[in-house]
């Protein structure tokens, strides 16, 4: 059966996203734009999946915990689990740069309740790449049950073909925006898996989705039709 999802959404978490971007509302959009599957991939950091995963079993959308990797090649891959606990288990083998946001320039960091409310604000800079490369990655995504997706590969920004010129071999899944083309999405589909998800950053742009067949409506299947995929 086909069930829609956005694997790639930023909370306000996420300084380049909207501070009104909370997991509520995002998890509400997505109930409301018909999604089965819903994903908060803020970069570099997990804060608010918690309060997504509760706000989805209150509204019955499948959160995936997710996570978008920046690393140190300015390179972003999206990382998608089973469970929080596998994706706090991943997180946890990575070492961050701590330099300190500056919000004037690059905009607030938020964590926040299910009730809207601001928990706390992140101090260290989540737009800095972290201390590892795309394969170590992928491998750690693979040993914690998960999967490593190089992220919006036909756009120019952070993405692995345009910073590498390629994408590496053990990468058999790839996203692309949803701003790509039929003629890209057809040019990859012949050798890669390719989801297409929005990288929403404002509400308006929460629930432009995709379609994807699966046997039932659940994260592991989800998780485990694509980790099949990238062998």
């Amino acid at each position: 059966m086909k069930y829609k999802y956005d694997l790639h959404v930023h909370s306000c978490l996420s300084p380049c996203a909207e501070n009104d971007m909370t997991p509520a509302t995002i998890v509400a959009f997505a109930k409301l734009s018909g999604l089965d599957f819903v994903a908060i991939s803020d970069h570099n950091a997990i804060d608010n999946v918690e309060v997504a995963l509760k706000c989805g079993a209150a509204y019955g959308v499948c959160v995936v915990p997710a996570v978008e990797i920046q690393t140190e090649e300015d390179i972003h891959l999206l990382c998608l689990f089973k469970n929080y606990q596998n994706l706090k288990a991943f997180f946890n083998q990575i070492s961050f740069h701590d330099l300190k946001n500056e919000s004037a320039i690059y905009g607030e960091q938020l964590v926040m309740d299910e009730d809207d409310n601001i928990v706390r604000v992140e101090e260290r800079l989540l737009l800095h790449g972290a201390q590892i490369t795309p394969d170590r990655v992928k491998i750690l995504a693979d040993e914690f049950g998960g999967i490593a997706i190089p992220a919006h590969i036909d756009r120019e920004g952070n993405s692995m073909l345009a910073i590498l010129g390629a994408i590496t071999d053990e990468f058999k899944v790839v996203e692309l925006s949803t701003k790509a083309k039929n003629e890209e999405v057809e040019k990859w589909s012949k050798d890669y898996t390719v989801i297409i998800d929005s990288d929403a950053h404002t509400v308006e742009n929460i629930g432009v989705s995709s379609e994807i067949d699966l046997p039932d409506r659940s994260v592991f299947a989800l998780i485990d039709y694509l980790r099949k995929k990238s062998y």
